[in-house]
């Protein structure tokens, strides 16, 4: 457009009196041209007119606020700095002026702007609110608070406050606070979608999950293009076992941003929960751009898909960054000796804590509390009663983080003077591993519930041994290995018991029974194939699932099918409570373990109960922890070396029912004898690993890889 058609339309927009516009577009003449006269008289007559009026239009000022709103603040700014030419005295000018360079990060100018509004007006509550948001970037959360009350006091149904406010208060660990403000949010503006969000987000972390999931539904319905809202959505839903209606979020999230990894690392790991092997042939589409490119994807995830140690641990890196962005690193020791009583740190999330009592609760009880203080953190909502009741019993003090300010958790946390900090989560379970950025005690420490690397400096060491870890495995972690002498793990034998009968549990009476407890996606076309072909050279044998739902349950059905078993060989158990599956687990002949991930806790169980199982060790952590558990139990003859070997002793035991016999009889045996099995052995050799570490920390000597050859002589 030539210079004389520009300003015959800015002409044209003053006599359709659109001042406002007619303004902008002589300015914008004038920018170019500062000596076009035509111009410069028009502007002049033009301010004139416009000199007893304070504001703009309503319509100029939508349309300001459209720009800014749609993340063009420097656009907005431009067209704002020429109005206020004209509009000198425009409370709203200068606010709006000043909500930009708030949104540029340009917090001096913002207030100058802000502080010029509220001389003009000092009843507005949306200037204080946008002055507390720059408080709140400078860090000054008193002073932003103050600023929001304000801004409530003088409207109560200030927007801005009432989001700032909601922003503002989980960082003093008031959540439920927050919540509430976002729900008179909400109520003031219903069609607000990334309200919604924002406040499912938060019950989400507060446990509140039926309210929180109908909030995210209701953010997407409104905005559809809102993908992190489908994204969120499905993640609860996955978190709560419901993989069917998961796997529509993440699918609505592909079509929109097909290169979205982390929905694609979701789907896929959905239908593994769901045995829709599927998954196997889209994963080899894109395992080289998952979790190495954009956001960081679940390695938890990822995990199962193949035995990679090393991609694992790129992986692991990428998504750690996002984590841990600045892990505060060791410092050095202020005391030159050891305390009398070392305090250790146990963490792990409410979600894990059955797991963890399963696990770690015998041997939390059994340290010696003349050396060692044990406290035990759940972190995020919904700790069970009983469970909390059950770590009172392991643990000298547990405290509950379900605040969702990772600050103050870690503020709480350091007030408690831990020497150890031992996470045992990990990745899994939800975890809030980020607590672990900053240094909550001299030495932090992951067990693994999470079988590998967290890829980060944020910890020192991960507690592993000999078989889960073997030497030149090294590379695969961030982490210094912490090798203790049998296992990383113990499993107290399981309580003398009655087992029920095998037509109670749905078995024939006659007849071997293979059993495998897995997760449903630990569960890959590899061994199942073996698995069926193990039924088919046993005759009247029956293979022992546990029933993950109707689509797991239909889909592996149809996998028997299709390779020539009849489906009615597959017997599903329900799911059920420990002393449940411990009582019914000795019907079983032998516990058939997964590959590229081990089916570590079930497998635990089965020698726990007295039941044989089989193993094939691969490279990666969770795809040893079967070997380390018969290493430990003094069972190593169940290691197979190949997939060839694992199917062969399948088979031989199950034809040989004497050997079989025998088998559960020396297991049983070793239940007295084994290392696996005593959780005070055990309790001593973590104790030696935690002091040969802690050792080197007060010697000033730098973090290394350390092997304990018995419970006293840590070897480097």
């Amino acid at each position: 457009m030539t210079p004389a058609q520009t300003l015959s339309q800015a002409e044209q927009l003053e006599r359709d009196a659109r001042f406002e516009d007619a303004v902008l577009a002589y300015s914008g003449i004038l920018a170019r041209n500062p000596k076009n006269a035509r111009a410069l008289k028009a502007l002049d007559s033009l301010r004139g007119r416009l000199r007893e009026q304070r504001e703009p239009s309503a319509d100029t000022k939508a349309e300001l606020e459209a720009a800014l709103a749609a993340g063009r603040p420097f656009e907005a700014a431009e067209s704002c700095g020429a109005l206020l030419k004209t509009f000198r005295e425009s409370h709203f000018l200068w606010d709006f002026l000043g909500r930009c360079h708030l949104a540029a990060g340009h917090l001096d100018n913002a207030a100058t702007c802000l502080n010029k509004a509220c001389g003009i007006d000092a009843k507005e509550a949306g200037t204080y609110a946008a002055m507390g948001r720059i408080h709140m970037a400078r860090g000054q959360l008193d002073n932003a608070l103050a600023l929001y009350r304000k801004a409530l006091a003088l409207d109560a149904d200030c927007l801005l406050a009432l989001r700032s406010l909601a922003e503002a208060l989980p960082l003093q660990g008031r959540s439920t606070e927050a919540a509430a403000t976002l729900r008179r949010a909400v109520a003031l503006a219903p069609d607000d979608a990334a309200l919604h969000f924002t406040l499912a987000g938060l019950l989400h972390k507060l446990g509140a999950v039926a309210e929180a999931e109908d909030h995210y539904t209701r953010a997407a319905s409104l905005h559809p293009g809102m993908t992190e809202a489908q994204f969120q959505l499905g993640l609860l839903l996955k978190a709560e076992g419901r993989y069917a209606e998961a796997l529509p979020c993440f699918d609505k999230v592909l079509r929109v941003s097909p290169s979205d990894d982390r929905a694609r690392t979701q789907r896929l790991h959905v239908l593994a929960e769901l045995s829709d092997w599927r998954w196997v042939q889209e994963y080899e589409q894109y395992r080289r751009l998952l979790g190495l490119r954009g956001s960081g994807c679940d390695p938890s995830a990822l995990m199962l898909m193949e035995d990679n140690p090393d991609l694992m641990r790129v992986r692991a890196q990428a998504y750690a960054s996002e984590l841990f962005p600045e892990a505060e690193l060791q410092t050095a020791a202020t005391a030159p000796q050891r305390k009398a009583r070392l305090r250790v740190g146990y963490f792990f999330t409410a979600l894990d804590a059955e797991a963890v009592l399963s696990q770690h609760a015998a041997i939390l009880a059994a340290h010696d509390r003349r050396r060692f203080e044990v406290f035990a953190y759940s972190t995020g909502p919904g700790l069970a009663a009983d469970a909390a009741a059950a770590l009172r019993d392991s643990a000298s003090c547990v405290r509950i983080l379900d605040g969702t300010s990772l600050d103050s958790c870690a503020a709480s946390v350091k007030a408690d003077g831990l020497d150890i900090a031992v996470d045992l989560s990990g990745f899994s379970g939800g975890s809030r591993s980020g607590l672990f950025s900053a240094r909550l005690a001299p030495l932090h420490i992951i067990w693994p519930g999470y079988p590998g690397t967290l890829g980060t400096a944020a910890y020192d060491y991960l507690v592993s041994d000999s078989t889960t870890c073997p030497p030149g495995s090294e590379r695969y972690h961030n982490e210094h290995l912490l090798r203790l002498p049998d296992s990383c793990l113990a499993v107290p034998p399981a309580q003398a018991a009655s087992s029920p009968e095998r037509a109670d549990c749905g078995l024939p009476d006659e007849g071997f029974v293979y059993c495998s407890f897995a997760a449903a996606s630990q569960i890959t076309p590899q061994e199942f194939g073996i698995w069926m072909r193990l039924l088919n050279s046993t005759p009247g044998s029956v293979l022992w699932l546990l029933d993950h739902g109707p689509h797991s349950v239909s889909n592996l059905r149809r996998a028997a099918a299709a390779r020539g078993i009849d489906p009615d060989r597959l017997v599903f158990a329900p799911p059920a409570g420990r002393d449940e599956r411990l009582a019914r687990l000795p019907l079983a002949g032998l516990f058939l373990d997964t590959f590229a991930v081990n089916a570590s806790s079930a497998a635990g169980e089965a020698l726990a109960a007295g039941v044989p199982v089989l193993t094939l060790p691969g490279q990666q952590f969770a795809a040893r922890t079967g070997a380390s558990l018969l290493q430990a139990a003094g069972l190593p003859g169940l290691i197979a070396d190949s997939a060839e070997a694992y199917e062969a002793k399948a088979a031989a035991l199950a034809a040989d029912p004497e050997a079989c016999t025998a088998l559960k009889r020396e297991l049983r045996k070793q239940h007295q004898d084994a290392p696996l099995f005593s959780t005070a052995r055990f309790a001593r050799q973590i104790e030696s690993a935690y002091d040969a570490a802690f050792d080197r920390f007060l010697q000033g000597l730098p973090l290394g890889h350390l092997t304990l050859a018995d419970p006293d002589m840590p070897q480097g």
